[in-house]
């Protein structure tokens, strides 16, 4: 039976497995509307009520079916599901700020066939600079487009506001500490904790800078994103990707993890259950794309939480960043 969990202190109650949108925008492996269809379906039955999208998503195509199918089961509750969205600024936006944010949120009802978006969020990372990684955006512009979210609260369009915590770990607690925001997505798994207690000295892996800790003291609601790191902490990856990304790096790790799995239980629902044990998160919302992939994650919350003695060789395997020296700093 699903559980729930407070969003921190939005007042809204979550369910602790969501929906993330990753898969149902066509981004993680192949499937069909009709499986997309089925999924949120799915989500629907077994009582997850929060859904995180983007346009990102396969060019909006995450929102827009998501848009479809809480309008076709409307009369199954299908309007009183939670949904989250963002917006991303690209390079050409960043000369208007507040414009490219206040389009995006009127593109993104639109695909989603809404009047407000339950918590509308920055998806950009944030460094001390422009440009420093992949989609960065500096502090100043960062806290310009959250000052532009207010408004639009303001405004009615959306209920909360947040941003995706990722980017450069001092930036990123900045803009938490000054943005009056109600929530922060977080980066949180098996192989990078780092958004709880400090990596391991000389670790290659990116520093999340121990947001969760930080996002409690403010009483931010938690989303916890990438449990399982793009489907690298899964049996097999579901398509193609770059043997120098993140992910790729990321199954190899993987591949240290695979004594958890001893009792039938496959490490994507150990990945779940993982993020599930910090008191600070509010939901965990993987990137699914079909509901075979959707029920492996509500079972996790079934689970016992892992061992002292998994943990602590799983605390070894840290030392050594599981085996493979991250190749470049890579957030993403």
């Amino acid at each position: 039976m699903m559980r729930y969990r407070k969003l921190g202190r939005t007042g809204l109650v979550v369910s602790e497995i969501g929906l993330g949108g990753g898969g149902i925008g066509h981004v993680w492996g192949e499937t069909t509307d009709e499986e997309i269809g089925e999924t949120i379906a799915l989500a629907m039955r077994e009582g997850i009520n929060f859904y995180d999208v983007a346009p990102s998503y396969g060019n909006g195509a995450a929102e827009r079916n998501l848009g479809r199918a809480l309008l076709e089961a409307k009369e199954h509750r299908g309007e009183q599901m939670l949904v989250a969205t963002k917006v991303s600024l690209s390079e050409n936006d960043l000369s208007d700020i507040p414009a490219a944010v206040e389009r995006g949120i009127h593109e993104s009802l639109e695909r989603l066939r809404r009047e407000r978006i339950d918590v509308f969020q920055l998806h950009n990372t944030i460094t001390p600079e422009r440009g420093q990684y992949r989609r960065s955006v500096s502090v100043e512009d960062a806290m310009l487009a959250v000052e532009t979210l207010h408004r639009l609260r303001q405004d009615g369009l959306t209920r909360f506001v947040g941003i995706t915590g990722m980017g450069q770990a001092e930036s990123v607690r900045g803009v938490l500490r000054d943005g009056s925001l109600d929530t922060v997505q977080v980066y949180y798994n098996l192989l990078n904790d780092s958004a709880a207690r400090p990596l391991p000295i000389g670790s290659s892996l990116h520093d999340h800078g121990q947001l969760l800790t930080l996002a409690s003291d403010l009483g931010l609601g938690v989303i916890s994103i990438r449990n399982l790191s793009g489907g690298a902490i899964s049996s097999a990856l579901d398509r193609e990707v770059d043997p120098e990304s993140l992910v790729a790096q990321d199954h190899q790790r993987a591949a240290t993890l695979r004594f958890l799995e001893a009792d039938g239980v496959p490490l994507s629902q150990w990945s779940a259950r993982f993020a599930l044990e910090q008191p600070a998160v509010s939901t965990v919302v993987p990137g699914v794309k079909n509901a075979a992939e959707l029920a492996d994650q509500i079972a996790a919350a079934e689970l016992p939480p892992l061992g002292e003695a998994e943990l602590g060789r799983i605390d070894v395997l840290r030392e050594g960043d599981f085996g493979v020296r991250q190749n470049g700093d890579r957030v993403l």
